[in-house]
C-alpha cells in the first residue's frame, strides 16, 4: 500500500479541531454535573404532590426532571469525542422538551424558570454546535416556550401544590439555573483568557520569527551581492584574460602559418607537417578561448549585437555547408542543402547567427560517422527555421534538458573529448538574443535535428 503524505498544514489544523472538541467535551461533563443534582432534586420534589394529590402533571415534571438526570448521567459514562455530537443533540431535545413540559404543566408564576432554563439549552447549544444548528435549537426553544404559554392558557390542565417544597422551586431552581449560566460563563471566560495569553505568546513568537526572517533575508542578500560581484570580477577577468591570449595566439597562429608556407624560408615535409599541426591547434585554442569569452560576455550582460537588414540566408548556408565539407574530409557522409525558394531576407547579426549554424553543423560532423547530414531552411509568416539533420549517435532523453548548459555535454561528447560544452550554451543565448529560440529533436542512434527558429522581423541592436 502507497503511504499517503498528509501536510503540515492539515496536521495542524486536525490537531487544532480535536483540542477545541475536548475542551467543549470538558465544559459539557462539567454542566451535566450540576443539571444532575438539580434535576434529581426537582424530579424527587414533584414526585411528592403526586404521591400526595395523584396530580398527573406533577408526575409527567418530575418524571421529565428525573430523565434529565438519568441521561445526563448515562452521557457522563459514555460519551467521547467521537460520539460527542449524538449525546449532545439528544440531550438538547431532551431539555428542550423539559422546557416545554415544566412551561406548559406550571402556573404563569414558574415561567421566569422556563425561561431560564431555555436560555442554558440555547447557550449550550451555541457553545457545542456549529452555527446553522444552534440557529435551529434557539428557534426551537423559543418556539416551545411560546407553545408552552399557550398551551397553559388555553387547555384546563389540573394544578398541583407544592406545599412546602414551594419556596425550594421557586427560588432554588432559578438560583440553579443561574449557577449554570455563570459556569458556563467562567468556563467560557477563562478559553478566553488562555485564548488571548496563547494569542499573545503567538505573537510575540511571529515577532522573533520576522526578526529571524529579516536577518535571514539580509544574509541572504548580502550573500547574492556578494555572488553577483563575484560573477562580475570572474566574467571581467575571463573577458580580460581571453583578450590577453588572443592577441598573441593569433600572433603564433600566422607567424607559423608563414613559416609552414615556406614565406620566409624552405622547409621539409616533417617539419611542414608538424607547423601545420601547431596551427590547427592554435586554432582550436583559439576557438576555446573565443567560447569563454562569449559566454562571460553572456553571464555579465554584456553581449553586443550589431543588427543589419536584408541579410541573406543563402550565403550564410552557403558557407555552413563548405565548413561541413572541410570537417568530413574522411568520413563517409554525404551534404545536402534544401533552401525554399522564397526563404525571406531577415534582421539579425550576421556574424552571430553564422557562429549558431557552425557550432550546430560541427556538432553534426563531430558526431556523424556515417550517413547524410542535411540543412533544411524554410519560412513561415513570420519566423525562418534554420535545421541541421543529421544521422549519428543521437542524443538520449534524459540528457536532452541539459546539453543547452554551459559546460555540459552529452555522454558521447565526454567520449569524443573535444570541446568545453559551450557551444549550445552560446547558440542558445545567442539564438534567444535575437527573439528566437533552438529546438532539438533526436532519437538514439538515428540521428539529431537541431533548428535554429528566428523572428524575420529580427532584433534591436543590445
Amino acid at each position: 500500500m502507497q503511504n499517503v503524505r498528509i501536510p503540515p498544514t492539515i496536521i495542524q489544523y486536525q490537531a487544532v479541531e480535536t483540542e477545541q472538541t475536548q475542551y467543549q467535551l470538558d465544559v459539557f461533563c462539567s454542566i451535566l454535573k450540576i443539571v444532575i443534582v438539580v434535576t434529581m432534586a426537582l424530579g424527587i420534589a414533584y414526585l411528592i404532590p403526586f404521591l400526595q394529590q395523584q396530580a398527573l402533571s406533577a408526575l409527567v415534571i418530575g418524571v421529565t426532571m428525573l430523565t434529565v438526570a438519568t441521561y445526563s448521567f448515562v452521557t457522563l459514562q459514555f460519551i467521547t469525542t467521537g460520539n460527542m455530537s449524538l449525546f449532545v443533540r439528544l440531550w438538547l431535545a431532551l431539555a428542550t422538551w423539559t422546557v416545554f413540559a415544566f412551561g406548559m404543566l406550571q402556573s404563569s408564576e414558574f415561567l421566569h424558570i422556563t425561561a431560564l432554563g431555555g436560555v442554558v439549552v440555547i447557550a449550550l447549544s451555541a457553545f457545542l454546535e456549529e452555527d446553522r444548528i444552534a440557529t435551529y435549537w434557539l428557534i426551537g426553544n423559543v418556539t416551545s416556550f411560546i407553545l408552552a404559554i399557550i398551551a397553559s392558557v388555553t387547555i384546563d390542565i389540573p394544578r398541583f401544590d407544592l406545599g412546602g417544597l414551594y419556596p425550594i422551586v421557586f427560588y432554588g431552581t432559578p438560583t440553579a439555573v443561574l449557577i449554570i449560566i455563570a459556569q458556563i460563563g467562567k468556563i467560557t471566560t477563562q478559553q478566553f483568557k488562555s485564548s488571548l495569553i496563547e494569542s499573545e505568546t503567538r505573537r510575540k513568537q511571529l515577532e522573533i520569527k520576522e526578526k529571524q526572517l529579516l536577518a535571514y533575508t539580509i544574509e541572504v542578500e548580502d550573500a547574492r551581492q556578494q555572488a553577483e560581484k563575484s560573477d562580475r570580477v570572474k566574467s571581467a577577468f575571463l573577458a580580460s584574460m581571453s583578450h590577453e591570449l588572443r592577441t598573441p595566439l593569433n600572433a603564433i597562429i600566422n607567424f607559423t602559418s608563414f613559416v609552414a608556407d615556406g614565406d620566409v624560408g624552405d622547409i621539409n615535409t616533417q617539419q611542414k607537417e608538424l607547423l601545420t599541426d601547431v596551427v590547427v591547434s592554435a586554432k582550436h585554442l583559439l576557438q576555446l578561448i573565443n567560447d569563454v569569452l562569449d559566454m562571460s560576455k553572456i553571464e555579465a550582460n554584456a553581449l553586443t549585437l550589431y543588427v543589419e537588414d536584408n541579410i541573406d540566408l543563402h550565403n550564410i548556408i552557403t558557407k555552413i555547408i563548405t565548413t561541413g565539407q572541410g570537417l568530413l574530409l574522411d568520413k563517409p557522409v554525404s551534404l545536402k542543402m534544401q533552401i525554399a525558394e522564397d526563404l525571406p531576407q531577415i534582421r539579425c547579426d550576421q556574424q552571430r547567427v553564422t557562429q549558431i549554424l557552425v557550432n550546430l553543423m560541427s556538432n553534426a560532423c563531430k558526431f556523424t560517422q556515417q550517413g547524410e547530414i542535411s540543412v533544411i531552411a524554410s519560412s513561415t509568416q513570420h519566423e525562418v527555421i534554420i535545421s541541421v539533420c543529421d544521422t549519428g549517435a543521437g542524443i538520449p532523453f534524459e540528457e536532452q534538458d541539459t546539453i543547452f548548459e554551459a559546460f555540459r555535454q552529452s555522454e558521447t561528447g565526454l567520449k569524443n573529448g573535444k570541446g568545453t560544452g559551450l557551444g549550445l550554451a552560446i547558440s542558445k543565448s545567442l539564438a534567444e538574443a535575437h527573439g528566437g529560440r533552438i529546438r532539438l529533436e533526436s532519437v538514439p542512434d538515428k540521428g539529431t535535428t537541431f533548428s535554429v527558429i528566428l523572428p524575420i522581423a529580427g532584433t534591436s541592436a543590445s
